[in-house]
């Protein structure tokens, strides 16, 4: 029965192990408050998978995830480039916070199946590379990453 193959949330090592299974290095690591979260890399540029609401504390089980990459951008950045590209992407938002330009995008992790995870990666990767076309032909490009 299909119902009984669906995941019940991810955990962060079932997050690793996708990324790997991809060709992507994964690393764990905490946030200064103390989060899990993974970090792993696209052709050179580094992004952060963080997991979400926590829906069985005792398994460390998420009923989603985030994934984000930000540039340093100098000097300030036209929002109006940033709400050209969220109104025509569906599943990844641009947006600035302080000097930073942060690429966003949020999966559910409840009722899919492991293929879909892997499918978010894979769209994930595109649209970096979508957003960095994207940003090089509307700006001239994000001046460092971290």
């Amino acid at each position: 029965m299909m119902l009984d193959n669906l995941l019940r949330g991810v955990s962060v090592a079932d997050l690793e192990a996708a990324l790997e299974r991809l060709g992507l290095p994964a690393t764990q690591d905490l946030t200064p408050t103390g989060a899990p979260v993974l970090r792993s890399a696209i052709g050179g540029l580094t992004f952060n998978v963080r997991p979400g609401a926590r829906i069985d504390p005792e398994a460390e089980r998420f009923g989603d995830y985030n994934f984000n990459l930000m540039f340093q951008v100098q000097p300030a950045f036209d929002a109006g480039l940033l709400n050209q590209w969220n109104r025509h992407k569906r599943f990844a938002r641009l947006s600035l916070r302080d000097d930073f330009l942060v690429l966003e995008m949020d999966c559910l992790a409840v009722g899919i199946s492991g293929d879909q995870v892997l499918a978010s990666l894979e769209l994930w990767g595109r649209l970096v590379v979508e957003a960095l076309n994207f940003l090089r032909t509307a700006h001239g490009g994000p001046a460092g990453h971290s």
